[in-house]
């Protein structure tokens, strides 16, 4: 317990140099709380966040305070790493990363009174992070996306790539609820496209090997990666390699999954949504109730396709897809 929350510590006091502020200047302090740790340069998604408050004239480490702690990846330590985070006193608390819900959680658990904006947690009403997305009360507020809404969309556009799939494999998240949501739509959204669906549920980056070994074993006609912010993001590289190895379609809603070598993807523009929460912490900041604050929504999805994998696993798709696509890769 100490020494996680040591590393919690470290995690954070690592990127202080970048937010030193002249002695006695008196500035908001931006906690910034995760579950996976915090990487530098920073990933695509947490710059638009930084991006976001610039453009609010918000500068860390001149006009704000950014005060980053993560639980390391370790979940029993995501209340500790909170607490550690609440002793810095900041005036709101964003909540980011690999299983957000759980960080959301932590910190409404924490404190009723400082203002706990999400980037981009999937269901926030299912998590139980909030009663509603259109009145959230409370003290939690922000950006949401539930990914599951998504799926007849996208088991309708990999069914026009690849016609005569007749079964699929399901990779998601065990410990993640969004993940666990888009699991269950993908099985009754697999019934209703006449799809037979095995699930691979895994809890960590270890168990990937063997739900992969499974996988090949059954020789499926496509594999659905779920929407979730931890073992797919972190290994996006190693998924796409194995669909590739066994020639085998991915369909997601993670745009960066596609990008390394999934076959498609239907999902909301990740980095946009985080540099609209950073709007949410801007009016907070300015003292705005996050209870009178409504959750957003992404208003655009976008669909991706690759058409190097289409072709490397022989794959046609379909021109009035092509057509359609937001961003197709070459």
């Amino acid at each position: 317990m100490k020494r996680r929350t040591l590393l919690a510590f470290a995690a954070g006091a690592a990127l202080a140099p970048r937010c030193l502020l002249a002695q006695g200047a008196s500035v908001p302090r931006i906690g910034y709380l995760l579950l996976t740790p915090v990487t530098e340069p920073p990933s695509r998604e947490r710059q638009a966040f930084l991006d976001g408050l610039r453009s609010f004239g918000h500068v860390p480490g001149k006009t704000v305070e950014l005060i980053y702690r993560s639980a390391e990846g370790e979940v029993e330590f995501m209340d500790a790493t909170c607490q550690d985070l609440l002793a810095q006193k900041p005036d709101v608390i964003a909540v980011s990363g690999a299983l957000a819900a759980l960080a959301a959680l932590a910190a409404k658990r924490a404190t009723r009174t400082i203002p706990i904006v999400m980037l981009g947690l999937g269901d926030p009403v299912g998590a139980g992070a909030v009663p509603s997305l259109a009145r959230p009360g409370g003290n939690v507020t922000g950006v949401s996306f539930i990914s599951s809404e998504l799926v007849p969309k996208r088991l309708q556009l990999v069914r026009q790539c690849v016609p005569r799939a007749r079964s699929m494999a399901v990779v998601w998240d065990r410990r993640n609820a969004n993940s666990r949501a888009e699991w269950r739509a993908v099985l009754d959204g697999a019934k209703a496209a006449g799809l037979t669906a095995d699930s691979f549920g895994v809890a960590s980056d270890d168990e990937l090997p063997g739900a992969f070994g499974r996988i090949a074993a059954g020789k499926p006609d496509l594999l659905y990666v779920t929407f979730d912010g931890g073992i797919a993001a972190a290994n996006r590289t190693l998924i796409a390699e194995f669909g590739l190895k066994q020639r085998l379609p991915i369909v997601s809603g993670w745009s960066f999954l596609t990008e390394a070598g999934g076959l498609l993807s239907y999902a909301p523009d990740i980095p946009a949504m985080f540099r609209c929460a950073a709007y949410y912490v801007d009016r907070v900041l300015k003292g705005a109730s996050p209870a009178e604050l409504p959750i957003e929504m992404p208003t655009v999805v976008e669909l991706m396709v690759n058409l190097r994998t289409a072709r490397a696993i022989g794959v046609t798709v379909p021109n009035e897809l092509l057509a359609r696509a937001d961003r197709v890769f070459e």
